[in-house]
């Protein structure tokens, strides 16, 4: 007989809830402050669930004064169309804020026992829901991460029945590699509208993912287009590590390239045997930018994933942590080695996979150790000075004598003591300010030196002649004076235009990089350390595709990425693709602006702060091109690393 009652109310609750429900809505659900968090000790909030007549879900947060207001539900439900709807105000002061990571189906704390008849609304709300979607998220969340919100319930709800079923197959097929294209990845329920970068952070991951749905709606070859979206072999795909949810809930793009790069002996058999490592992954004191990149790491499993972490595990604890102060290791081994100009990209992550590859991670681990160890001492840092810079002129020979660029530090230290004078000291100022100083001399013998002092524009840089004097400052004669003036003109002639601008471009780029050197207590290398640093640079020194280029101009980013129609194209972006730089001489915003063009698409604009030297060197004629060095597709605002090289139209046939 109870039995009887308590379905008989339930039935009596529903029914006078759906009766005074607007068009439109099928259920809602009203929830106060202490049923729910203790968070918002003040019960400043309410939450309210809505469910549509076409099944999308709305999940609200409410001001507590609107609590039960189901006169409000119309103007709700004409705001909030669509998941992306802004806060809702009715000039009342009951503001209403969407919960797009909201569970999809609302789960009190305590306070309301099962015969509650909040429990009701929330069983009845929820058993109107597509329970296919709800199992399928659900089963999403085993190891960690959730999914269950409104707005992953949502994207799969408002699809077609057919495409629904396929999609929902294919998060239930292959949850690692199709969830994060469909799905938003949380760590948690958001009930008060904190997580607002997730939806960027999904569109971010679902970006070039068009023909992966395709082959999931029209039921073609998925293992096929998952295998190309995320660049591993279709063996990768169809394998039981990846047809099991992850803790994390997704793993990177360079993760899957590199357990596909591994021999398949070597890779993890299981997903906790995965699992376990991913930290110790993620602090390796790497960056790989390309493919070559990762098969360089592949080379550090190549004895077997699991096998590889235990082999170091048990003699470095915690791995994670000793992973990470590897880094400061690495800074100092560079700063206390010379690299030769071959190696002037070299920097602490290159060096690190490098070192990986070539000698191994106990070998990275123990060197860092030893170093850890060392007592500190005073060092003078190196101050950043390039020891060499790029000729303006070269050589001129006149009517009247010959004149010699100087172009080295030691070159220059040398011209002041052969005459005496202090030009040797001038060094900084050629490195970082553009000065050029000449070796000038005449038939019979007469020598001189000769300054000049750019004014360092870096549109149209121009130089004047400071300084020339004899040995020990004694005044030239007519002959050298007449040369100096004749090296003047040459100077700011049109055809050293392209070298003047190379010239206060890379005095820029050495002022940015400089830092005064001064003393400071750093723990030196010890021999071993030294010779396995040497064994690595010599590595690093027969990479082909670590070497610098010659006629580079600038490398970075690109402005303005997120905003231009590098989204479109974002995934079918490749290391060596060419890039188009267009100047825009009439851009509203800036006058020296370069658009970057992939393909025809826009993807941005060099960065203002830098695109003086390329505008400069375009509006002159030159043969400017870009090309994509590097990808950081996690990157939501800067995912591409391009150079900029540039040469005179006659160099090309």
């Amino acid at each position: 007989m109870s039995i009887i009652r308590s379905c008989a109310s339930s039935a009596r609750a529903a029914q006078s809830t759906a009766s005074v429900l607007p068009a439109g809505l099928r259920a809602r659900v009203w929830i106060e402050a202490r049923h729910f968090f203790s968070r918002d000790s003040a019960q400043s909030n309410c939450w309210l669930w809505l469910l549509r007549d076409n099944g999308r879900v709305i999940a609200l947060r409410v001001d507590a004064q609107g609590f039960g207001r189901d006169d409000r539900l119309p103007a709700l439900l004409a705001h909030f169309v669509d998941d992306d709807a802004p806060p809702f105000t009715d000039g009342k002061g009951l503001p209403a804020w969407q919960l797009r990571h909201a569970p999809v189906v609302p789960l009190t704390r305590w306070a309301v026992s099962w015969g509650h008849p909040l429990q009701h609304e929330i069983r009845a709300f929820a058993a109107a829901l597509d329970h296919g979607i709800l199992d399928a998220l659900g089963w999403l969340e085993a190891p960690g991460p959730f999914f269950g919100s409104v707005g992953n319930y949502n994207r799969l709800v408002a699809c077609p029945p057919v495409v629904r079923s396929h999609r929902v197959q294919a998060i239930e097929q292959f949850p690692v590699l199709v969830a994060p294209l469909l799905l938003d990845v949380v760590g948690r329920p958001d009930m008060f509208g904190n997580d607002e970068d997730v939806p960027e952070r999904a569109a971010l991951r679902r970006a070039g993912s068009q023909h992966v749905l395709d082959a999931i709606d029209r039921g073609r070859d998925l293992v096929g287009a998952l295998a190309a979206h995320h660049g591993v072999d279709r063996a990768l795909v169809r394998s039981p590590l990846l047809r099991e949810p992850l803790a994390a809930g997704h793993v990177s793009r360079e993760t899957l390239q590199l357990l596909a790069a591994m021999p398949a002996h070597a890779r993890p058999r299981t997903r906790d045997e995965l699992e376990a490592w991913l930290p110790c992954l993620e602090q390796l004191p790497v960056l790989v930018r390309h493919r070559a990149d990762i098969e360089r790491l592949a080379r550090v499993f190549r004895g077997g994933w699991d096998a590889s972490w235990q082999a170091v595990e048990t003699l470095f604890r915690p791995l994670p942590a000793v992973l990470r102060d590897c880094r400061d290791f690495l800074q100092s081994a560079l700063e206390q080695v010379e690299l030769p100009p071959r190696l002037v990209l070299l920097d602490a992550n290159r060096l690190g996979l490098a070192w990986l590859s070539r000698r191994g991670l106990a070998s990275l681990l123990q060197a860092s150790r030893r170093w850890h160890a060392q007592a500190l001492v005073e060092h003078r840092v190196d101050d950043g000075v390039p020891a060499q810079v790029t000729p303006v002129v070269g050589q001129y020979r006149g009517a009247d004598g010959l004149a010699t660029e100087i172009l080295t530090r030691e070159r220059l230290v040398e011209e002041g003591e052969n005459m005496h004078h202090c030009v040797g000291g001038y060094w900084n100022d050629c490195a970082l300010h553009a000065m050029r100083i000449f070796h000038c001399e005449d038939s019979e013998g007469a020598v001189a030196t000769a300054q000049f002092n750019c004014n360092g524009h870096v549109e149209s840089p121009t130089y004047a002649l400071a300084e020339l004097g004899g040995i020990a400052n004694t005044e030239a004669d007519p002959g050298m004076v007449r040369l100096a003036r004749q090296l003047e003109t040459l100077l700011n002639d049109e055809v050293t235009q392209a070298q003047r601008l190379l010239a206060v471009q890379e005095a820029a780029a050495a002022m940015r990089a400089f830092r005064p050197g001064v003393a400071r207590l750093q723990r030196p290398l010890d021999l071993r350390s030294r010779d396995e640093l040497r064994q690595v640079l010599d590595w690093c020194g027969r990479q082909p595709d670590w070497q610098p280029r010659e006629g580079v101009l600038w490398r970075g980013g690109i402005a303005g990425f997120a905003y231009a129609q590098g989204e479109q194209v974002r995934m079918r972006l490749a290391c060596g693709d060419a890039l188009r730089l267009v100047r825009e001489p009439g851009n509203p915003h800036d006058p020296r602006a370069v658009r970057v063009e992939w393909s025809g698409y826009r993807l941005g604009y060099v960065p203002r702060r830098d695109n003086a030297g390329i505008a400069a060197a375009l509006d002159a004629g030159l043969l400017v091109d870009g090309e994509i060095v590097a990808l950081h597709r996690e990157d939501l605002w800067s995912p591409i690393e391009f150079i900029v090289t540039a040469r005179p139209a006659e160099a090309v046939a």
